[in-house]
């Protein structure tokens, strides 16, 4: 009995209906050309400080990392 309880969730989305995709798209729209592709702005170079503490935080994410790592979970449970 405790494995049906998913057959609900299984058999109510068999019951909606679908709309009709079939004829949505104008001719017009099947016969567009594709749009152009443009190239993105480069970004702005960083600066020296700005990596430093980029520099930084990371290695403070991994020391906290390596932190987590350590701990036993099976002795918080």
């Amino acid at each position: 009995m405790r494995h049906l309880w998913p057959l609900p969730f299984l058999l109510i989305p068999a019951c909606a209906t679908f709309p009709a995709l079939d004829g949505t798209i104008s001719d017009a729209a099947r016969q567009a050309p594709y749009p152009t592709l443009t190239q993105l702005p480069s970004l702005p170079p960083v600066s020296a400080a700005e990596d430093a503490d980029l520099q930084a935080r990371i290695a403070a994410l991994q020391a906290r990392a390596d932190q987590l790592r350590q701990i036993d979970i099976g002795a918080l449970q």
